[in-house]
């Protein structure tokens, strides 16, 4: 009576037969149900000479059932070395999580047999690290492997610290506006090796590599060569990939110097790099560079990005806790129909510093203005993720204490989202506070298209007399109280000014 075996028992069998075949492996089986026919694929460490292979044969048709007239088998030795379990993981990561291998060196796969046991560590970003636990990556991988190996694996990961970058100057790095990274990828073709054989052909979109190890590529839009203090030569590297525009500086290694000096202005390179803060700006440094051809027919894949949701999960707005009551002396007001004809969220930020990309938010306060009129206020304390400082406090008057128990970024984000839905944003110095919202909107897969206007413009252009036009100032002006430095009441005081000169504008 035939009895079917699992696999483990299966392997069993086979290793019992000699010695020789304590490591041996199934790497695949294949069948033909056609012609009845079944190969099994083995790997093994030792070699296998014919007389074993017969045994190994007699054992399998044992333990074959005999639905299938003809058995096969082929074994092929593999003995696991580090070089070759790295280039098997990289190519893996490569092939089904390009958003993790984009972001490896080659430093970053560290391969050692134990016995045994090949154990290898992934050295990843931050959010790597996060994704790879997140996704059972390394499970997935150990599986992988041992179909390839005659070794068991353990894999795990580390963390790599953010390396030093070199700084350029701000008049030498393109600004953009840095979201979350969506790993959308460019396949460049006809790599040239200078630097680095195992780099590949993917690159990062320029648009969206915003931090940590990335590969990017693009057509050299200018290029310089300087010196250190000490003398060592270095190259600032000007790129555009179509989707966005940025520089990095190299230092050139003796190796490869005459190649990299042939790179002229229109040449497509492709390079790998640390994307890092030094003294409170960008910088990015190339660390290897292989030439390339950019793809002609290259199409940039637009973001995806949420809508507003319909309904408020976590903050609620509320009806207007200001407005004027209407005596019956007073005259009716002509309000302007640039005023009236739109729906305009007027908002302001407490944060925990200035630059956008290394601080929080610590209060979102904003009003909303219907017909000429302020109706619905939308407020909330934020838990930042970000120290609040004591100097911060002096400021905003937010403590730790006061937002300990508040709603992260995240929860607040699809509410904001909401509120601001198909109308025209106003703050007062918009730049500001547009692009902090703009980042943790990215970052919660929104995109802020609403069109912004600023009360500081708007001031300057039509109350040329005053010498100041910040915020205190205009409301003195108009009569307005001003309570600063809380995001509601900066956010009503900033939507009377706003009012107020869009009346004047408007000559009303």
């Amino acid at each position: 009576m035939f009895t079917v075996k699992s696999s483990a028992e299966f392997l069993a069998d086979i290793k019992a037969i000699d010695p020789k075949l304590k490591n041996i492996r199934i790497s695949s089986i294949e069948i033909e149900r056609a012609e009845c026919k079944i190969r099994y694929n083995f790997i093994c460490d030792q070699a296998v000479d014919e007389q074993l292979q017969a045994k190994i044969l007699s054992e399998v048709e044992k333990i074959t059932s005999p639905i299938f007239t003809l058995v096969q088998i082929s074994i092929k030795k593999i003995v696991s070395n580090d070089e070759l379990v790295y280039n098997e993981i990289y190519k893996y990561l490569n092939e089904k999580y390009p958003s993790v291998s984009i972001f490896l060196k080659q430093t970053d796969i560290i391969v050692t047999a134990v016995g045994e046991v090949v154990k290898y560590v992934l050295r990843l970003t931050k959010d790597g690290g996060e994704y790879v636990q997140k996704n059972g990556v390394i499970n997935k991988l150990n599986e992988f492997l041992s179909k390839r190996f005659c070794s068991d694996f353990a894999g795990s990961t580390e963390i790599k610290e953010q390396e030093e970058s070199f700084s350029l100057l701000s008049e030498e790095v393109y600004a953009d506006e840095l979201q979350k990274i969506e790993h959308r990828t460019i396949k460049v073709k006809d790599v040239l090796v200078i630097d680095d054989e195992n780099m590949g052909d993917l690159a990062l979109y320029i648009e969206d590599a915003t931090s940590g190890e990335v590969t990017v590529a693009g057509v050299i839009t200018e290029i310089t060569e300087r010196e250190t203090k000490n003398g060592k030569p270095f190259l600032i590297i000007h790129l555009d990939d179509t989707t966005g525009k940025t520089s990095g500086v190299y230092f050139s290694k003796k190796s490869t110097y005459h190649k990299i000096k042939e790179l002229v202005v229109g040449d497509a390179i492709i390079v790998r790099g640390s994307i890092g803060e030094y003294n409170g700006r960008r910088s990015f440094t190339f660390d290897k560079i292989n030439r390339c051809t950019f793809p002609t027919d290259f199409v940039k894949k637009e973001k995806y990005k949420k809508t507003a949701p319909r309904e408020y999960k976590n903050v609620f707005p509320s009806p207007a806790s200001i407005i004027k009551v209407k005596s019956v002396f007073d005259a009716e007001e002509v309000l302007p129909s640039e005023l009236t004809d739109s729906v305009y969220v007027v908002f302001d930020l407490e944060t925990t510093g200035l630059d956008f990309m290394s601080n929080g938010i610590t209060e979102i306060g904003a009003v909303k203005i219907v017909n000429g009129k302020i109706t619905e206020q939308f407020t909330t304390l934020v838990k930042p993720d970000y120290k609040i400082t004591e100097e911060n406090v002096k400021i905003t008057g937010i403590t730790e204490e006061m937002v300990k128990d508040a709603p992260k970024i995240s929860t607040v984000i699809p509410d904001f989202m909401k509120f601001i839905d198909g109308a025209v944003l106003v703050a007062h110095n918009a730049d500001f506070d547009v692009k902090f919202i703009k980042r943790f909107a990215g970052a919660e897969e929104y995109e802020i298209k609403n069109k912004v206007m600023d009360t500081v413009e708007l001031a300057r252009a039509n109350l040329p007399q005053l010498r100041r036009h910040d915020l205190a100032t205009i409301a003195e002006h108009f009569g307005i109280a001003f309570h600063h430095h809380r995001a509601l009441s900066d956010a009503y005081c900033t939507a009377e000014a706003f009012i107020e000169l869009m009346k004047i504008k408007n000559n009303c």
